[in-house]
């Protein structure tokens, strides 16, 4: 992969290179300007925090389009970034001048002036190069970056104007300057913040103009994100509204369904049609330890479902008598004990079960054993 072959050739370099103070310097310059937005990164430092195992963020767009600017409509004075290359910075310490030295560079930093005042601004950004090169200073920095700034080379301004307040973080011009760079790029609220900084050091009316429009756009965007922030806190109110209604009611089904001594749905298949003798008409107000005990036999849930089984229940239910024929049924008289034993456990006993009843049939505690009768019909023994 690309990756891999980065990784081989490097590994192909044993030593580093020695670096001069200028070197670092660039290279300090490029890790700040990619930590600011990596579309500014060189593709050699990308490549590097790949290599190490690192992640690049996505480029933040310069600006959006104007259906998607809170600020409002496209401002037709925003520019793209410049992709020219980096001019050259001053050395991190000023090296030591003779007095010639300091008068050619007090000569060259007046042509600078000169020049900015004539509108050549090409020449000046040249000239205070120069003077950037031997006595680099904030106030020499935020200069150049104003040059920059009346050619919309915005990116070079912000790099100079970051350089100045290194220097001294309360230069006004540095600052002024970079919230103006920041205005023509449409980074509204970044040039709102160093706007506001520079002119509470040191006001100027030309200043006071540009604020004057960075501060109506930056309102919009202030308003857009309380909006879109009212409109989240409201989805988040009606969805914990909507979770806390939806369990208001589970709960309300489930005590209805505990009160009504019926499972949620019906009873499985169909519940005791007919009712259950001594019950009148199904199984009301079951208990909820009883319900539970009902719900937690499998096996006594599956004979629920049999139609077999239930049909044959009730027909005991309806006519006691008809426990005497299924007496050698294994599957029913299982389930009559069962339903005996819980009943009788756990409401009071079960009518025509005779509390206790079994494979053996019905006691004298519900009603008579037809089998002791030969003859016996069921209107006989009603």
């Amino acid at each position: 992969s690309s990756v891999t072959s980065r990784r081989t050739s490097s590994t192909a370099i044993t030593t580093m290179p020695s670096l001069s103070a200028e070197d670092i310097a660039a290279v300090r310059r490029a890790c700040d300007a990619a930590r600011a937005n990596s579309a500014d990164a060189p593709a050699c430092l990308l490549e590097l925090v790949m290599d190490w195992g690192g992640s690049v963020p996505p480029a933040e767009p310069p600006f959006p389009d104007a259906e998607e600017d809170p600020s409002g409509p496209a401002d037709p004075e925003v520019v793209a970034p410049e992709a020219d290359a980096p001019v050259a910075m001053g050395p991190e310490v000023a090296p030591e001048l003779s007095e010639k030295e300091m008068d050619e560079v007090m000569e060259t930093k007046q042509k600078a002036a000169d020049a900015f005042a004539d509108g050549r601004f090409e020449d000046a950004i040249d000239a205070y190069t120069v003077v950037i090169q031997s006595m680099p200073s904030a106030l020499v920095y935020a200069k150049r970056a104003e040059a920059f700034v009346r050619l919309r080379k915005c990116v070079a301004a912000i790099r100079d104007c970051d350089a100045a307040l290194a220097i001294n973080p309360d230069s006004a011009k540095a600052l002024k300057t970079r919230g103006a760079a920041n205005r023509f790029l449409g980074n509204w609220e970044r040039a709102h913040a160093d706007l506001a900084k520079g002119q509470a050091i040191d006001f100027d009316e030309t200043s006071a103009e540009i604020q004057k429009v960075v501060a109506e756009r930056y309102k919009a965007i202030h308003a857009a994100r309380l909006k879109k922030e009212a409109a989240r806190r409201d989805a988040e109110k009606a969805e914990r509204e909507r979770r806390a209604e939806a369990a208001r009611k589970a709960r309300e089904e489930a005590a209805a369904a505990a009160n009504a001594g019926s499972f949620p749905g019906g009873f499985p298949g169909g519940g005791f049609p007919g009712g259950m003798p001594g019950m009148g008409g199904g199984m009301p107000n079951i208990p909820p330890e009883l319900l539970s005990k009902l719900m937690s036999d499998p096996e006594l849930m599956a004979a629920m479902q049999n139609p077999r089984v239930m049909a044959a229940l009730q027909e005991c239910m309806g006519n006691p008598a008809a426990f005497a024929k299924y007496q050698s049924d294994p599957e029913i008289q299982n389930l009559i004990t069962k339903l005996s034993g819980l009943m009788g456990g756990g409401a009071g006993g079960m009518g025509g079960f005779g509390g206790g009843g079994g494979p053996s049939g019905p006691s004298s505690a519900g009603f008579e054993d037809v089998t002791d009768v030969p003859s016996a019909s069921v209107e006989d023994v009603d």
